[in-house]
């Protein structure tokens, strides 16, 4: 099992000393509250997790349990009853390797992990926060500096790229509900907007809006059109029933000579020539 601290974290594999950590896979969370702190500090930190998936591996655990200038065994129940666990301190002890103990529900494991039968001088530490256990093993047999190397930066990296995405998407909601709700209001408040007549044709659609002077069509002001400037014909003459004053209509020759057709109605019709402008 690995947990998110393990990713961030992984164990020292180099060749200068270090501390190797002991502990059930159950009392993972539990630990990197007390590792934390010295991983800060910059010691070198070996350990292992839950069973060892193939025979290198468990060689590579023995290998490391072995070098090892210190071993801590985080004592709980968990750890009793864990196999690995128990091979980790058996090995330091073969080697005669200083063990500390860390003791966090106040009760003395030693027994079960036959440390002091086998071991006597094991010291036994009681642990109920972070600067006790880093004092405690800062001042364990063992320990020196050589162990401390270059600070790690153990933040919690993962959970503040979740919330900065989280907090994004957030933004982005309340952004989108605001424009939404913003144009609704807008053409709410605006009765131009809201009253503005839709025309079909395009060109007729641009000869109103430039004769309205380019804001809004609405009905009012296009009962006021009397004259309407096209810059060429449009497809359709439908529409002019819409203008209720219109009085003359101007238009391009050029457009008629490429086969147009005039409207229908009693309109004064100007042809102009040239681009109609």
């Amino acid at each position: 099992m690995t947990t998110k601290w393990m990713e961030q974290v992984p164990p020292y594999e180099g060749d200068a000393p270090y501390l190797y950590f002991a502990f059930a896979e159950a009392d993972s969370a539990r630990v990197w509250k007390l590792l934390r702190p010295l991983l800060e500090r910059g010691c070198r930190v070996w350990y292992c997790c839950g069973p060892a998936g193939s025979a290198e591996e468990l060689l590579h655990r023995q290998e490391r349990c072995e070098r090892a200038a210190l071993t801590v065994v985080y004592l709980t129940d968990a750890a009793c009853a864990d196999r690995d666990t128990k091979s980790a301190v058996l090995v330091n002890q073969k080697f005669n390797r200083p063990i500390l103990c860390l003791d966090p529900d106040e009760k003395d494991r030693r027994l079960s992990m036959n440390l002091r039968e086998t071991v006597p001088h094991v010291p036994l530490y009681q642990v109920s926060g972070s600067e006790e256990w880093e004092s405690a093993v800062l001042h364990a047999e063992g320990f020196s500096q050589d162990m401390i190397g270059e600070p790690i930066h153990v933040g919690n990296n993962g959970g503040v790229i979740k919330k900065l995405t989280l907090l994004f998407c957030v933004l982005a909601l309340l952004l989108a509900a605001v424009s939404f709700a913003g144009s609704r209001l807008l053409g709410w408040f605006s009765p131009a907007l809201r009253d503005e007549l839709q025309i079909r044709d395009p060109v007729l659609q641009t000869a109103v809006r430039q004769a309205v002077g380019g804001g809004p069509i609405t009905e009012e002001q296009i009962g006021e059109i009397t004259t309407l400037r096209f810059k060429e014909l449009p497809e359709s003459w439908e529409e002019l029933a819409l203008l209720p004053a219109l009085e003359r209509i101007e238009l391009p020759q050029r457009a008629l000579l490429d086969g147009g057709e005039l409207p229908e109605g009693d309109y004064v019709i100007e042809l102009r020539g040239g681009d109609g402008a």
